[in-house]
């Protein structure tokens, strides 16, 4: 069979889209070598992507050609369906809630991930042009999609609710982190990470965007109220300037700015470097406001550390039992579910077999299969 996917994100986006993106390709052609694996995107940087991914016969990199090149969005939002079609692409997955326009021109199969609709949810944190433009990309997409595939059921939930859609359209398969967050780093690795990040011996981790809807300051809020019962560093894996300057005068104003490490500020940890910071984390906390999953909290129940989120939206899906859970406006709730994590440390590998990707791609290649 040969696959289609919009891969702009898999190779310039480093954040969840992105991540999204490369850990179900990587799954898809280590498990699945059988088919052919034709990447579109309108600009190719390797720095994001596997070598050894990209040198793989079965999988095939497509850029724009003439014109294409100049007026790339509209070669991407526009002429996709049959610059696939004319690939002999059977299955179009548009890996991030849309679409190419002319996918219902031609005789190409099509299924579209939804991963969130956080712009509708809590519109205070878009401009309204984005919100329009969100809303009609995924709109559009999952009217015409052939299958409709959301990262949770709190996803799928949200997409029935918004949209007039019969509800055998839209089927739920979760995603997974990279495969290197499976293993166990050495003593050897966790000690270079360390030295090179100059991390303390303890310490509580973030790793996310730095922005309103993380609700990273109450996390900060929690600290506060924990100064002289609980005194772990914060560790912080993330990019956001604004949201970085304002948890920077909080803590400046409430005398925890030596708890802060800011570890982005020294080099941006590749997956297996991330793996050691969970390793050695004595907790990781992750507060959304609203997520369409939560690839993090994956990666820390994955590596065996304990986590603490916000009971918003699907947060659950991901931590499962063995998390703790908080009112995500309640930094005094958030401080006694991390006291009460800390003398528990619970196991947090239980459940985690619905996660793996192999198991994950076998069910995308059960789904193309019978589109």
């Amino acid at each position: 069979m040969r696959l289609g996917f919009d891969a702009k994100r898999l190779f310039l986006n480093d954040r969840g889209l992105g991540n999204y993106a490369r850990n179900l390709l990587y799954g898809l052609v280590k498990y699945h070598p059988q088919h052919e694996y034709f990447l579109y995107t309108p600009k190719q940087h390797g720095k994001l992507v596997d070598e050894k991914f990209l040198a793989d016969s079965q999988v095939q990199v497509r850029l724009p050609a003439g014109m294409g090149r100049v007026l790339s969005a509209y070669w991407r939002s526009g002429q996709l369906g049959r610059v696939a079609a004319r690939d002999g692409v059977q299955v179009w997955h548009g890996l991030s809630q849309e679409l190419p326009a002319d996918i219902i021109r031609v005789d190409v199969k099509s299924v579209v991930t939804v991963h969130d609709l956080i712009f509708l949810r809590h519109p205070e944190f878009y401009k309204p042009l984005d919100r329009w433009i969100y809303l009609k990309k995924v709109k559009w997409a999952v009217q015409h999609a052939d299958k409709v595939v959301a990262i949770s059921q709190q996803t799928r939930q949200d997409v029935l609710e918004t949209f007039t859609l019969p509800p055998d359209r839209v089927q739920v398969i979760y995603q997974s982190c990279h495969e290197v967050f499976y293993e166990k780093r050495s003593a050897q690795e966790c000690q270079q990470v360390r030295a090179k990040w100059r991390l303390p011996q303890q310490y509580m981790l973030y790793i996310g965007a730095l922005n309103e809807n993380k609700n990273v300051l109450v996390i900060l809020q929690a600290m506060r109220q924990l100064k002289g019962k609980l005194d772990l560093p914060l560790v912080i894996v993330g990019h956001g300037e604004a949201y970085k300057r304002k948890l920077l005068a909080y803590a400046q104003k409430h005398g925890l700015e030596k708890q802060l490490y800011f570890a982005s500020e020294i080099a941006n940890p590749a997956p297996r470097e991330l793996s050691a910071f969970y390793q050695m984390a004595e907790v990781f906390i992750f507060p959304s406001f609203y997520e369409g999953f939560g690839i993090p909290i994956l990666e820390a129940r994955f590596s065996g550390t304990p986590v603490v989120a916000s009971n918003s939206s699907c947060l659950h899906e991901a931590g499962g039992e063995s998390s703790y859970y908080f009112n995500l406006a309640d930094s005094e709730e958030l401080a006694g579910q991390l006291l009460k994590i800390l003398a528990a440390r619970p196991s947090t590998g239980s459940g985690l077999e619905k996660f793996l990707i192999e198991r994950l791609a076998a069910e995308w290649i059960a789904l193309y299969n019978n589109l």
